[in-house]
């Protein structure tokens, strides 16, 4: 039974190569089905079958959710007409409600699937609205609160959009929560900043990360995104250099050098962007080359910091940005210099020195765990097979997972790799181009 709702979420999720749009998707949450108002050609019949794939990937989904994660959970979420109630008795704002909110945005940003993320999330926007309303009516009296819970609901369905491949309704969304975003006031005493929401959740206990300048980045991340996927390139680099704007003028709080938040789209790709600061000039060359800029794409990729460099020996990890620059040189025709950086990133790259904690104990059991681990080596076999081309490999020396036993990071990207990673059609056949003439 679980193979066959796993082949229905692939056969619901590949169905067709253009996104639904948010409006089908919500149509589409019931079974039911309208009478066609044609004759029956093939475009209604192209239409009707792929809303019933929508049909069967989502409600198999949703019943694997209920039927395991959602069993576990210890809050319970009001229904519509418990919610019509709560209006009618001015409590929407309540923070019983506000506590939903925040659940239903803490467990779409943990859900995988972008498509039942936003079931999780269209109910959170909704209830944010019915907060908005209240205070505005003087239910609640904290306006600028319950607004600053609506802009964390829209950068929170913003980014599922995005992953579902809607890029109009996930642009409506975060042009709207930036508009809100930049509109809030920051907090001037103690008291208002104990009071203020934790701005979406990008990361657990992180007050930088859930404060109201990182909402605004994120949002700004995903207009450009948004943009850039729909070929409106000029547009996309004034969003990516507003995300730059706020992060640079916020690095006297660390908001530059911030992790890029998981679950955040696009992120957590191997060689990706390690900082914010990072991911936003990578995006900024990316969509400048799109835009035809190819210099001033190289440039900006010349100027990025390509780090962290654990080991010190130029073996910097920031990969996303280094074949970008081979590509961008490549393309503006420096084929000399476009080899010289290949080959650099060709170069067999050690594994990340172990972390040294900072806690004594915690260095006691690490130094202890590091000589066992160098005990076993001496008397057991390391050869392991690697699952993907049957090449025995040792396993303590397995390189870069995915590549077969290769350290070279040069070997992930491919043309269809970096389009996958959504560079922009020129780059990544310059880069295409470049691997080819080799």
């Amino acid at each position: 039974m679980d193979a066959m709702m796993q082949r229905y979420v692939r056969v619901g999720r590949g169905a067709t190569p253009q996104a639904w749009s948010h409006d089908d998707r919500l149509r589409n949450q019931t079974t039911s089905t309208s009478p066609s108002s044609s004759s029956g050609t093939k475009n209604d019949d192209e239409r009707k079958r792929r809303k019933a794939c929508c049909v069967v990937a989502r409600g198999t989904r949703r019943a694997l959710v209920s039927g395991s994660a959602m069993a576990g959970l210890s809050f319970k979420l009001v229904s519509f007409p418990e919610m019509a109630n709560a209006a009618a008795s001015g409590s929407v704002g309540s923070n019983s409600e506000e506590a939903t909110i925040a659940k239903l945005l803490k467990y779409g940003r943990l859900e995988g699937d972008p498509f039942t993320a936003l079931d999780f999330l269209d109910d959170a926007v909704k209830r944010a609205e019915r907060m908005v309303a209240a205070s505005e009516g003087g239910g609640d009296g904290d306006g600028g609160r319950a607004f600053g819970v609506l802009a964390s609901c829209l950068v929170a369905r913003g980014n599922a959009l995005l992953g579902a491949q809607d890029w109009d309704a996930a642009d409506a969304d975060l042009n709207r929560a930036a508009s809100m975003l930049s509109s809030l006031p920051e907090p001037s005493t103690s008291e208002q900043q104990g009071q203020v929401f934790s701005y979406y959740e990008a990361s657990a206990n992180c007050t930088v990360c859930n404060s109201r300048q990182m909402a605004l980045s994120l949002a700004y991340d995903g207009i450009g995104h948004s943009l850039s996927q729909r070929g409106r390139f000029e547009e996309a680099v004034m969003a990516f250099e507003a995300c730059s704007g706020v992060l640079a003028s916020n690095a006297s709080i660390g908001l530059d050098v911030e992790e890029v938040p998981r679950g955040w789209f696009v992120a957590g790709l191997r060689g990706g962007p390690p900082t914010m600061l990072q991911r936003a000039r990578l995006n900024v060359a990316l969509a400048k080359y799109g835009a035809g800029d190819t210099v001033g794409s190289l440039s900006i990729l010349q100027e990025t910091d390509k780090g962290p460099d654990p080991l010190d020996k130029g073996f910097p990890q920031f990969w996303d940005a280094r074949a970008a620059q081979v590509a961008a040189l490549f393309g503006n025709g420096y084929d000399g210099k476009a080899e010289l950086e290949w080959q650099q990133l060709c170069t067999s790259h050690p594994p990340p020195p172990p972390s040294v904690p900072k806690s004594k104990v915690k260095q006691y059991v690490n130094r202890a765990a590091q000589r066992m681990l160098d005990a076993e080596r001496l008397v057991t076999a390391n050869d392991c097979e690697d699952y993907d081309t049957g090449v025995a490999i040792p396993c303590d020396a397995a390189g870069i997972p995915g590549l077969g036993g290769s350290s070279s990071p040069c070997a992930l990207y491919t043309a269809q790799e970096v389009r996958a990673r959504l560079w922009p059609p020129a780059l990544a056949d310059a880069l295409a181009e470049f691997r080819g003439a080799r």
